[in-house]
């Protein structure tokens, strides 16, 4: 598959200023020259790289012309996929787009699989795997902040800290195997190892640390508003909203379903998730809904535990913290604004003792405490400065922590005594696995899946 010519309409489905129909493969020049007017295809096949000229493209069954186009010529090895790639760009309607992609794939190009152009530009060795789901992460990204951090990792920053410390590990690996190859010649020494391993096991911390805003930015964070009847669930998410999207009346049980809104705190986009009333029912329907709010919470990033500020907490309400004891929760005093100040003080007290999850106190009626309470969310994911560069994916978190676990067993080993070789065996899966960032070792079913989240044309 790799040595066919693929073919795709690289821009998306519909009415537009302009199509383009991606040609790339080793017979691409004379695939759209089959489509070109005679005159066009001899100026195609003299052409250099990097070049443009004006044309027709013509239906290869009738010969009549299909639309104009702007050829665009890039040559291999200096183009995106590294293969010889042709750009017809016409005008952007979609049937002459289906038409023009027709008659390319009639002249024996076939049509490219979802990511196949990208996938190709890192089996040819354009671009890193990293650098790879960074294309995806620059197209997906919906804030300035989630651009900026797709665009660091494309630029080759994350790759570049990843193959630092592969080499810096490798470097001490040949040290050890030096050593316990030639014993006699060779005398190995703690500090010519240790110090090595624990400064990049302290890098690899300090990225895992902001894993999580990478992942945020990435994915975006999903926060589920959740809390017992009329807690004021509906009303605190349209005043986060700013708009009345939720039905907020005084009747318990009146949130059936989820609601889902996409906002955006900070650069980092944020989802939105009002739920159900957490209470025992026996309506078969409420029961669906407060069952997909315990799933909504379990599931999300983050848990807004919404109560009314004005009355003390149930054991309903600590059945629920203590089951979420271990996810990112934020308890959310809301009427804050006209409920004692003895009450919030005992409610706050009591969480502080019992959990550690933060307490903002909100008026979802007035917006009082509704800045607090997104810098309080913002700042579970924040840490990072803004031009270092974090994981954007949880394949790639995965490897750091596997890196960061091995690393960690060959100093333990070394604390413990073990011999040498032991410590290697620990070392080589650290670069092992950080070699599955990059790309420079990586299994078919990984690229499959990484792949197949691209669409067709990119």
């Amino acid at each position: 598959m790799q040595g066919e010519t693929i073919a795709a309409i690289a821009t998306p489905r519909g009415t537009g200023g302009i199509a383009i129909i991606k040609i790339s493969g080793k017979d691409a020049v004379a695939v759209a020259a089959g489509c070109l007017s005679p005159r066009g295809a001899r100026k195609l096949s003299r052409a250099r790289g990097y070049s443009v000229f004006f044309d027709r493209v013509v239906s290869p069954v009738s010969g009549e012309t299909i639309d104009e186009t702007i050829v665009l010529l890039m040559r291999s090895p200096r183009s995106y996929t590294g293969e010889d790639v042709v750009e017809l760009q016409c005008h952007g309607g979609e049937l002459v787009a289906e038409k023009v992609l027709d008659a390319v794939l009639s002249r024996g190009a076939r049509m490219a699989e979802p990511g196949e152009f990208t996938r190709r530009a890192f089996l040819n060795g354009k671009i890193t795997l990293d650098e790879a789901e960074a294309v995806l992460d620059v197209v997906l990204a919906r804030t300035d902040r989630a651009l900026r951090q797709a665009f660091l990792r494309l630029e080759g920053k994350l790759g570049k800290s990843v193959l630092g410390w592969r080499d810096k590990i490798a470097a001490v690996l040949a040290m050890v195997q030096g050593a316990l190859d030639f014993p006699d010649d060779i005398t190995l020494r703690d500090e010519d190892v240790v110090p090595a391993l624990e400064e990049v096991t302290a890098e690899i911390d300090s990225m895992l640390k902001d894993g999580v805003l990478g992942l945020a930015l990435t994915a975006g964070v999903e926060l589920a508003l959740v809390g017992r009847p009329n807690a004021g669930k509906s009303s605190l998410f349209n005043a986060l909203l700013g708009e009345d999207r939720a039905i907020v009346t005084e009747v318990p049980g009146t949130t059936r379903d989820l609601l889902r809104e996409r906002v955006q705190w900070a650069g980092i986009p944020v989802v939105l998730v009002d739920t159900a009333g957490l209470r025992e029912t026996r309506e078969i329907v409420e029961a669906i809904g407060v069952e997909r709010a315990r799933k909504a919470a379990e599931e999300s990033w983050v848990a807004l535990y919404v109560v009314d500020a004005s009355r003390p907490l149930t054991g309903e309400d600590w059945y629920w913290l203590e089951r979420w004891r271990d996810r990112r929760v934020v308890v959310v005093l809301n009427k804050a604004d006209i409920a004692p100040e003895h009450v919030k003080r005992d409610i706050s007290a009591v969480v502080a003792v019992k959990t550690s999850f933060p307490v903002v106190e909100v008026s979802a009626r007035t917006g009082w405490g509704l800045e607090k309470l997104k810098e309080t969310v913002i700042g579970m994911f924040e840490g990072a400065d803004r031009e270092s560069v974090v994981p954007g994916s949880a394949r790639q978190v995965a490897c750091l922590r596997k890196a960061r676990e091995a690393l960690g067993r060959a100093l333990e080993a070394w604390r413990e005594g073990w011999t040498w070789d032991v410590v290697a065996s620990e070392m080589e899966d650290a670069c092992r696995v950080l070699d599955e960032i990059t790309g420079s070792r990586i299994s078919e079913d990984v690229l499959g899946e990484i792949f197949s989240r691209f669409c067709v044309g990119k």
